[in-house]
């Protein structure tokens, strides 16, 4: 798992990284972590078995249009879910294709379980720009999380906070 926070200059590294956290015969969970160098989010959401090869596959090629839109959710939304949700739009925004990621989290304290008070839904709402080739290594990298259950993948934005 690479560190996200930067240190020194107390910035967050800009991307998106899907670490692979655990998984049994039915479910697989990860941890998802984003920053856009200035907003920060992180969640632990729950995914079937295939749902990273599957989101590489939606990923793959983006953009073929300026009004190319792809998305991805893990997890789901709400505090009924266990878990957490990230949910990703990539888009352009504008006719030159310039890419941007549109990143959604929920993450829930499951730390305090056992006691009187439980954490409400924390959440993070916040946008990022992207390099296309960036998208493509992350395909790459996300494919390669599928088939060994370890590691991460790493999706590069652009720190335009730094």
């Amino acid at each position: 798992m690479r560190p996200i926070h930067r240190g020194k200059a107390d910035r967050w590294r800009a991307g998106l990284e899907v670490a692979y956290y655990w998984h049994d015969a039915d479910v697989l969970q990860v941890s998802v972590s984003a920053s856009n160098g200035t907003f920060t989010g992180a969640s632990f959401p729950y995914l079937s078995p295939g749902d990273l090869a599957n989101f590489a596959s939606i990923l793959e090629g983006f953009p073929t249009t300026s009004s190319d839109v792809r998305e991805l959710e893990f997890g789901a939304a709400g505090e009924e879910f266990a878990g957490g949700y990230a949910k990703l739009i990539l888009s352009c925004r504008d006719r030159a294709g310039h890419a941007v990621a549109e990143i959604t989290m929920e993450s829930k304290d499951q730390s305090r379980l056992d006691t009187r008070w439980i954490a409400p839904v924390e959440s993070a709402h916040f946008y990022a720009e992207v390099e296309p080739s960036a998208i493509d290594e992350f395909v790459k990298e996300l494919r390669q999380l599928s088939g060994r259950e370890e590691g991460s993948a790493w999706l590069a934005f652009r720190n335009v906070s730094s």
